[in-house]
């Protein structure tokens, strides 16, 4: 015995409108995706967006003045294969961002793409004042960042952690920042030894900062050093 075919006069028994209803949930279901997938996005970014100096990457990077242009540094318990560089404002808006072939580095200029890295987002100098996250991205091992204004940092030391702290360029290299979030060997805040490591002649390779951005001094922010606060 056959079923019963559909009845044509039911808009569900003729072939032109049931395909339209069907087209119709496919293309319901597909927006809903994109719409899901984007909140997804905007709620789990790959480092946490905020206001209050909550940031998910596993260990800090480091930031010095050399000739008047922001150097980064990486210590030795954080070193990797880097793929990706970005400065971001609180919110996950690059000021800067560049991406290459996985890259041992120790060191890089803000604002200037690594050999063989490509710009992403050329550099824009952030407004005086703003609170900035620059953060780098391993292959392996997550990404490693430091939150600052440009105001914190110091020519011939580097300033890393949250709460911030000082150290010499060597002291930080060889620091344990990765385990103890701020402290480790080698700080020396106030030391009066020169560090010759400090003056790397890169400042020729940063055109286009302007006093008041990235570079410009001036802090009044309070800094941990280890041995008490102290206001510049």
């Amino acid at each position: 015995m056959r079923a019963a075919e559909p009845d044509p006069r039911h808009w569900w028994g003729r072939r032109l409108p049931s395909l339209l209803v069907l087209l119709a949930v496919l293309a319901v279901a597909a927006v809903a995706v994109l719409v899901m997938t984007n909140r997804a996005t905007t709620v789990l970014p790959e480092v946490g967006r905020d206001r209050l100096g909550e940031d998910n990457w596993s260990e800090p990077i480091g930031l010095e003045l050399a000739n008047g242009f922001q150097v980064a540094r990486v210590p030795d318990c954080a070193a990797g294969a880097f793929t990706r560089f970005v400065l971001w404002n609180p919110d996950s808006e690059p000021y800067w961002e560049v991406e290459g072939p996985p890259t041992p580095l120790n060191t890089f200029l803000v604002g200037v793409a690594p050999e063989g890295f490509t710009t992403v987002t050329p550099f824009s100098d952030p407004p005086s004042g703003a609170v900035l996250r620059l953060v780098a991205f391993r292959r392996d091992g997550g990404a490693v960042g430091i939150r600052f204004q440009a105001d914190d940092l110091r020519e011939n030391r580097v300033v890393s952690g949250n709460p911030l702290v000082r150290y010499t360029v060597e002291g930080f290299q060889e620091a344990e920042v990765c385990s103890t979030g701020g402290s480790g060997a080698g700080d020396d805040p106030d030391g009066d030894e020169s560090d010759p490591e400090a003056d790397d002649g890169t400042g020729d390779l940063f055109p286009g900062t302007t006093d008041g951005g990235l570079g410009s001094r001036g802090s009044t922010t309070t800094i941990d050093d280890g041995t008490g606060p102290i206001d510049d």
